[in-house]
């Protein structure tokens, strides 16, 4: 999946949103704190700041989306990340 196709999906998921609540498109980047000229290039060029996508998110209760991306693994510590690492490294073979 390239950029362009993440920065599409998220346009989809958050007009399909904006619709679903009954929202113009002027009510939503008005309360999400985004000018006109960033919400319209967002949607025409899928061109925005990771900033004013999680603005959008949040003006829409959608916060939960943001949560799945920030969960991370939990490690005891950095010898624990190194030995997963190591572990799941393809060894040589020798002939």
């Amino acid at each position: 999946m390239s950029p362009y196709d993440i920065m599409y999906k998220f346009s989809e998921i958050i007009e399909k949103e904006r619709i679903r609540q009954e929202l113009r498109q002027s009510d939503l980047y008005t309360q999400a704190g985004i000018s006109s000229s960033a919400y319209a290039n967002f949607l025409k060029n899928k061109n925005t700041s990771f900033e004013n996508i999680i603005k959008l998110l949040y003006t829409l209760n959608m916060s939960s989306n943001i949560e799945g991306l920030l969960m991370e693994q939990e490690y005891s510590s950095i010898d624990e990340i190194r030995s997963i690492k190591k572990r799941d490294s393809k060894k040589r073979v020798r002939k």
